[in-house]
């Protein structure tokens, strides 16, 4: 449910008499550029020109830049056409990219007391660093009372017979973290009827970037050898074609994917040319979205394989 709230597959009305429309997740270092802004994407060579027909974004920049013209790192939902309809998140450093919060779905987290809680499924782990706690829980959504959000609760019992109750609750309303950064989503937890206070914010970041194709073209001195094509679906498949264009053929390769704790990409192919077949092969992804092989085949020549984003 938290993954669907967060891509946004699903229609968002735009009034009584207009057709919905579908919303797109970006995320990125965004600059204004005139009276559009320009987003670098994680993770891309690729810039995206965005709108603003709402002022959402100004909104926001205008609170978050240290200097009006620099990048600032934002998540946000836009239309297919590129109008950008809300801001998620609001600020950050330089390797903000890099938090992807792989394996979970939602993150909340505030600074007095110290705490953390990561929502994945029904599963909500809760880290109070002023007691040294680290709790999981089996949870289960409640029906919200008054004013919309969404809440959570459950209970544990210890080894030693200590009982804990969770309470998780979020609202759509802006929050402002101990460093500064802006966002969308305001979190308050329970935790035996201790309150603690925070923001939060949606994760499994790199499952939703990383999808698309990758290229690799291996040229010789008598010109181009070989064309290696890696495609990687949102449905969690992917396919491995290669076009030998000395009159070898093309070889496709199907499987699945999957990304380890460590960020690195692993590709399980189990058919070639429709035969059955067990082969994984392990990636390590750049800053501008590279996938690199690991383990340095010799059939792609001194350089390896480098397989870049389209």
């Amino acid at each position: 449910m938290l993954i669907a709230l967060a891509i946004l597959q699903g229609c968002v009305s735009t009034g009584s008499n207009q057709v919905a429309e579908s919303l797109q997740f970006y995320r990125g270092q965004l600059s204004p550029v005139g009276d559009s802004w320009s987003l670098q994407r994680c993770y891309s060579r690729q810039h995206r020109v965005l709108t603003d027909p709402e002022g959402v974004v100004r909104l926001r920049y205008g609170e978050q830049a240290v200097l009006t013209g620099l990048p600032l790192y934002m998540e946000l939902k836009a239309t297919e056409s590129g109008a950008v309809r809300q801001v998620l998140v609001a600020g950050g450093g330089s390797r903000t990219c890099a938090a992807e919060l792989n394996g979970v779905e939602l993150r909340a987290a505030g600074a007095d007391p110290d705490w953390a809680a990561d929502l994945s499924g029904n599963r909500l782990e809760v880290r109070d660093q002023s007691r040294l706690m680290r709790l999981i829980f089996r949870v289960e959504e409640s029906p919200v009372r008054t004013g919309g959000g969404r809440e959570w609760h459950g209970s544990l019992k210890t080894p030693a017979g200590e009982q804990f109750k969770v309470e998780l609750s979020l609202r759509e309303v802006g929050c402002i973290d101990s460093v500064g950064v802006w966002y969308g989503l305001k979190a308050v937890m329970n935790l035996n009827g201790r309150s603690h206070k925070g923001c939060a914010r949606y994760g499994d970041l790199a499952n939703r970037s990383l999808p698309g194709v990758y290229r690799s073209e291996l040229v010789g001195e008598a010109g181009p050898l070989r064309t290696i094509a890696l495609r990687v679906s949102r449905d969690g498949t992917a396919e491995l074609t290669e076009n030998h264009h000395d009159g070898g053929g093309v070889t496709v390769r199907q499987g699945s994917w999957r990304l380890l704790p460590t960020g690195k990409l692993m590709l399980h192919l189990l058919l070639r040319d429709g035969q059955a077949e067990q082969q994984v092969r392990l990636f390590r992804r750049h800053r501008d979205g590279t996938l690199v092989l690991e383990g340095g085949e010799v059939d792609y020549g001194m350089a390896g394989l480098r397989l870049s984003p389209e």
